[in-house]
């Protein structure tokens, strides 16, 4: 399928797509987004699909990316509400815990700048760094609040999935060094 087939096809059906995730997600800005991606996705495939019924592959890959959405608001959830149990636990911190907590900030930092695109490393910094509201980020980056949140869910996921890659499992010891 070539640009201008992808071309017709958006003319064709965005519409029509927008309207069915709007009747799903009841919000204007998120059904424009993930229409959008939609059609990103098409193009770039690798090589493009031959559609016989564009509106069910359009509906798949949208149903698709809400899943996605979904998920990551999901850990975005789940690493905020672990974030605020362990400040509430952190009470009065050792300077050995502000040590580790502060070297702690840098890997995420470095992990931010070699990991993440420029949009979602920005959009986190601007958020947690500098404190801004979805608005005044969305503002600056031309992106809806909407687009902002997930950039930040894509940062936290992000985050989450490496922290769950470097710690032990749950009720095991872990394994010494020289092991």
């Amino acid at each position: 399928m070539s640009h201008p087939e992808v071309r017709q096809l958006y003319v064709d059906h965005q519409g029509w797509l927008r309207s069915w995730l709007l009747g799903r997600l009841r919000c204007g800005f998120t059904a424009a987004d993930l229409t959008h991606d939609t059609f990103l996705n098409l193009i770039e495939l690798p090589q493009q699909p031959v559609l016989r019924q564009p509106r069910a592959f359009l509906q798949v890959v949208a149903s698709r990316l809400m899943i996605n959405r979904f998920r990551r608001m999901q850990v975005e959830a789940e690493v905020l509400r672990t974030v605020a149990l362990m400040a509430e636990d952190a009470c009065a911190p050792s300077a050995e815990d502000r040590a580790c907590a502060r070297e702690l900030l840098g890997q995420v930092l470095a992990l931010l700048a070699t990991e993440l695109d420029v949009k979602s490393r920005t959009a986190f910094l601007m958020a947690r760094v500098e404190g801004r509201s979805y608005r005044e980020i969305a503002a600056e980056l031309g992106v809806s609040e909407t687009r902002v949140k997930q950039y930040l869910a894509k940062v936290l996921a992000h985050c989450h999935g490496r922290m769950a890659a470097v710690a032990p499992e749950p009720g095991t010891a872990e394994a010494p060094a020289h092991a």
